[in-house]
């Protein structure tokens, strides 16, 4: 879906640019990711999974919050960061990936995940905060 279709149906809103809200949103981000550890440490890998997940989409969310834009569309949240932020396109397209297992996993009833995949979705999370607090600290 393109981002002007997610303005137009409302999934995308423009709201005041919201430092705080930023923080707060990169902030849950780093609090999922010893969640998302303790899952792969207990042998939970679909569930490490859905929860590393959790952690891109709120490390990316905070770039929203930041330049003023409420999301109400998983996939409107990337494909906006993808039309504005070009040099994420990469690590959209790895988010989107989980978003779709994610999306498997909850709704789906033959998900399982293998040790590598959750390790890998967990190293995907990473990268995410760590790239969005580098894009955060340089605007």
């Amino acid at each position: 879906m393109k981002t002007r279709d997610c303005f137009k149906e409302g999934l995308l809103k423009k709201i005041q640019p919201n430092p705080d809200m930023s923080a707060r949103s990169l902030s849950t981000a780093n609090s999922f990711i010893k969640k998302a550890v303790s899952n792969f440490d207990d042998g939970n890998y679909d569930i490490a999974i859905v929860v590393a997940y959790t952690v891109m989409f709120h490390a990316l969310r905070s770039i929203l919050f930041r330049d003023g834009i409420k999301e109400r569309s998983h996939v409107c949240l990337l494909s906006y960061i993808k039309e504005k932020y070009e040099d994420l396109e990469s690590l959209v397209n790895d988010v989107d990936a989980y978003r779709r297992f994610r999306h498997t996993a909850l709704y789906g009833l033959d998900q399982l995940a293998t040790k590598d995949e959750a390790e890998n979705a967990i190293n995907v999370g990473k990268r995410c905060v760590s790239t969005i607090m580098t894009i955060l600290k340089d605007k």
